[in-house]
């Protein structure tokens, strides 16, 4: 009693201070509005990977050593064109300009093809100890393990044990020497087109493998622009943008350049989620309003619209205040409250009209708040319990995402309680409602059929739910997450083309890094034994991997590429020789290989096109392997962060749903003081959730990450529907009609409102299916139908389990017979919110 005595308070209190109310519910929408301008996007891989697991901390190490993700300019020489040809004494001084411009701007490293070929040429020209001088042309003829080469004398290679692989070496070496010999020493320079042939290809007219990272194939070259490590998505779109004004200067007679990357393909997602978010809500809410208009037959039918609006308001709002972020799944918010919020202040507002038009209810706003008011608190726990198992995921974007709907959905409520009681509570005083019994509508009726089943079929369903839910969850890790995030993107935007030729030219666009670092401070990695492991370990990956990879570059693998002969075993340099080479190379290769300390090494494996999740074979293989002692190896990278990130959302998606149903469910037992009502409550959930995975499984419907609150999503929407269909039937019970009859009034009665809020909760969600990006149009259809069959579910399972209940005295025992508080009399109707005449009600 002394609750219902709250809610008659309130709602006299609301309508009577109106003007009030208004005016204090403006200021603080201003006041918690702003907390909107406080909202920040996190867009560092510290939204994808927990801050504590080790994946983060080595990425974290791994790029600020050797930097984060690179943009890729491909070079495709016009046919009739070889990649030798490009390097006329314009375009290496273009190369030039554009790699000083590219490091004024701020990037960590460059690799152009003049990049590549001027370390071979510095290696041809300079001893393995950095002293000037034509010593070392030998290494790339072949003949590194020949006494002839006198690298064995120094130490510098390991001597080829098969004496077949020294004579094919030595025939291959006379050869190369006889092409270099052609050439006199003072025109051994990059200017030359002959010297940049010799440079460039084997004996056989083949690009030499050690160039292969760079220059694909005779037609096609890159350039690789690494930006600087631990940028956020912002940050890296800053970057891109640079890059891409400067690279768009490389300009060749005989060749065309397309320039892109990762970077500006996550740029172009975080874009159209800052702004495309908005416009996917403005659509939503212009669908609403269609809706509302056309179904919602009641006075002021956008009211529950701009309810929802101030919710969202204050929402986003108290967001910003708690410092909860906006991230790739959390900016979804935005069309799942309004889709999910608006079903409270439709239902709030549709009870109030039918105290006056059906019950013609002398208190009709009190009726409607004490009838209403805490089943609306109930369903919002539910919604509140179910967000809660969002929190177990192991993604931090999709725990932030959890947080920004249980704060979202508590204000969404409040603001469907206060606001139609004060703005219809006014209303009906001064001008009372007068409409035609809407129990007989379509709308009514449809409601009503679809719960007709008889109660004889309720076992049978709660064995269906049970069996539908167990093989939903069976299915469920076998749903199709979309791994490549190309494919999450607009594929008809600029990005996408752009990569797509990349992958064409080169192969693919990506690529898995290796972090080889020293555990004793101090320790260089340039030993025989450290070197040898690595260049081995790259050898052995390229072997059994190649399905999945293009080639790998590291200081250890050009040294062995370059020595490498067709026919024979592959040699590993020493650990002196790796560092002298190191010593006379480019700024951008050292940068990308090794530290400056020498304490760490970098392998990087070029991918080849295709989801990233193909990849874990690779990532896995790397983790097996035996480490030497004294050192780690730690694959690391934007592919190992990808991997990470799927892992994560893959982990525990069944068990989300599982902890939310649990959760609702226990909650309910408290609330409902009944475990058969908790029960009858959850089971149109096991059953929608069940049936929604197997048909999302069968359609083929590929997941994106943002699908993986799909789950709670749904036990929200749908236990939001069944505890107020329940709820609603016992206060039929209460007026003394039979289960049977008492269902179907709560049907005729509540129809509306259902059916209008359902069409209303999908179309919020199912609007985000329209959008250019696959990643949302993913989420959308998912969670659209999932929550289409929620409540078809609850609408069509629950009544006949209700009634099947009932007649065992299982629902409405303890319920009907409570004390009941008189309503709040108001003796001066002019201040008061009570409807003062009914006599014309309904004529």
């Amino acid at each position: 009693m002394r609750m219902q005595r709250f809610w008659s308070w309130m709602a006299v209190n609301l309508g009577r201070h109106a003007g009030i109310v208004g005016a204090v519910g403006l200021v603080f929408t201003i006041v918690v509005g702003t907390g909107i301008t406080r909202l920040e996007f996190a867009t560092g891989q510290d939204s994808y990977l927990n801050k504590d697991s080790q994946v983060y901390k080595d990425n974290v190490a791994y790029q600020d050593l050797f930097g984060g993700q690179a943009m890729l300019s491909s070079i495709a020489m016009q046919d009739g064109h070889t990649v030798d040809q490009l390097f006329t004494p314009e375009n290496i001084k273009l190369l030039q300009d554009i790699e000083k411009r590219l490091y004024d701007a701020g990037v960590l490293s460059v690799i152009s093809p003049l990049t590549a070929l001027q370390f071979s040429d510095n290696l041809v020209h300079k001893t393995p100890t950095g002293e000037d001088a034509a010593a070392v042309t030998d290494s790339i003829a072949g003949i590194a393990q020949t006494d002839a080469a006198g690298l064995t004398n120094h130490g510098l290679m390991e001597k080829a044990e098969s004496a077949e692989d020294q004579k094919t070496r030595l025939a291959d070496a006379f050869e190369t020497l006889d092409r270099s010999s052609k050439i006199p020493p003072g025109q051994q320079t990059l200017d030359n087109p002959e010297w940049v042939k010799f440079i460039l290809y084997t004996n056989d007219g083949e690009i030499r493998d050690a160039l292969k990272s760079a220059f694909s194939n005779k037609a096609q070259t890159q350039m690789l622009v690494r930006l600087p490590g631990n940028l956020s998505i912002e940050q890296e779109g800053v970057f891109s943008d640079k890059v891409m004004e400067i690279t768009k200067d490389l300009r060749f007679d005989q060749a065309k350049v397309t320039t892109t990357g990762a970077p500006v393909l996550l740029k172009g997602i975080n874009d159209y989620l800052r702004g495309g978010m908005l416009t996917l809500g403005g659509i939503a809410v212009a669908v609403m309003i269609v809706i509302l208009m056309l179904f919602f037959n009641v006075r002021w039918r956008l009211l529950p619209l701009l309810v929802v609006l101030v919710g969202i308001v204050w929402a986003f709002g108290l967001a910003g205040y708690f410092g909860i972020p906006l991230t790739l799944v959390t900016i979804a918010g935005l069309p799942v409250m309004l889709g999910i919020g608006i079903d409270y202040a439709i239902q709030m507002h549709s009870r109030i009209e039918e105290e006056v038009i059906i019950d013609r209810e002398p208190h009709p706003i009190q009726a409607a708040a004490r009838g209403l008011g805490p089943a609306l608190l109930v369903v919002t726990f539910d919604a509140v319990f179910a967000f809660l198992a969002i929190q177990i995921s192991r993604v931090p974007m999709v725990r932030e995402f959890g947080w920004l709907l249980t704060v979202g959905i508590i204000a969404i409520c409040f603001s469907s309680i206060i606001n139609p009681l004060a703005a219809l509570g006014i209303r009906e005083y001064r001008s009372p409602t007068k409409g035609k019994d809407f129990r007989d509508g379509p709308l009514g009726r449809l409601v009503i059929w679809l719960g007709a089943a008889p109660p004889q079929i309720a076992l049978f369903l709660i064995v269906i739910s049970v069996v539908v839910f167990a093989a939903g969850s069976y299915v469920e890790p076998k749903l199709k997450m979309e791994a490549d995030p190309v494919n999450w993107v607009n594929q008809d935007s600029q990005v996408v083309k752009d990569i797509r030729v990349i992958e064409k030219d080169f192969g693919g666009a990506s690529e898995v890094g290796v972090f080889i670092k020293t555990k004793k401070p101090g320790q260089t990695v340039f030993t025989d034994e450290y070197v040898r492991w690595a260049d081995g370990l790259a050898e052995r990956t390229m072997k059994n991997f190649p399905q999945h990879l293009l080639t790998d570059f590291s200081m250890p693998g050009t040294l062995r590429k370059l020595v490498n002969v067709p026919g024979t075993a592959s040699v590993s340099p020493s650990g002196a020789l790796a560092e002298a080479a190191w010593n006379v190379a480019p700024k951008g290769i050292k940068l990308s290989t090794a530290s400056a300390d020498h304490e760490a090494l970098n392998l990087i494996f070029l991918t080849k096109a295709g989801p990233i999740d193909q990849r874990a074979e690779v990532v896995t293989a790397i983790h097996n392997e035996k480490v030497p002692a004294g050192l780690s190896a730690t694959p690391s990278g934007l592919a190992v962060v990808g991997i990470g990130l799927l892992e994560n959302l893959e982990a525990n998606l069944v068990q989300l749903t599982w902890l939310a149903v649990g959760l609702v469910f226990l909650f309910l037992c408290v609330r409902l003081r009944s475990f058969t009502r908790a029960l009858l409550s959850v089971v149109p959930v096991l059953i929608a959730s069940g049936l929604a995975n197997i048909a999302i499984y069968f359609l083929g419907i590929e997941l994106s990450p943002m699908t993986a609150v799909g789950g709670p999503l749904v036990v929200a929407t749908c236990t939001e529907f069944t505890s107020l269909i329940l709820l609603r039937y016992l206060e039929e019970r209460e007026r003394g009609l039979e289960p049977r009859e008492a269902i179907d009034v709560t049907a005729a009665r509540t129809g509306r409102a259902f059916i209008v809020s359902a069409m209303t909760a999908i179309a919020g969600v199912g609007v985000i299916s329209f959008s250019s990006l696959p990643l949302l149009s993913n989420f959308g259809q998912f969670v659209a139908l999932k929550i289409a069959i929620a409540l078809i579910a609850a609408l069509t399972v629950l009544p006949p389990l209700i009634v099947w209940a009932d007649k065992w005295n299982l629902v409405s025992k303890g319920m009907l017979d409570r004390p009941k508080a008189p309503f709040i009399e108001v003796a001066d109707h002019k201040a008061g919110v009570e409807v003062p005449d009914h006599s014309t009600l309904g004529k």
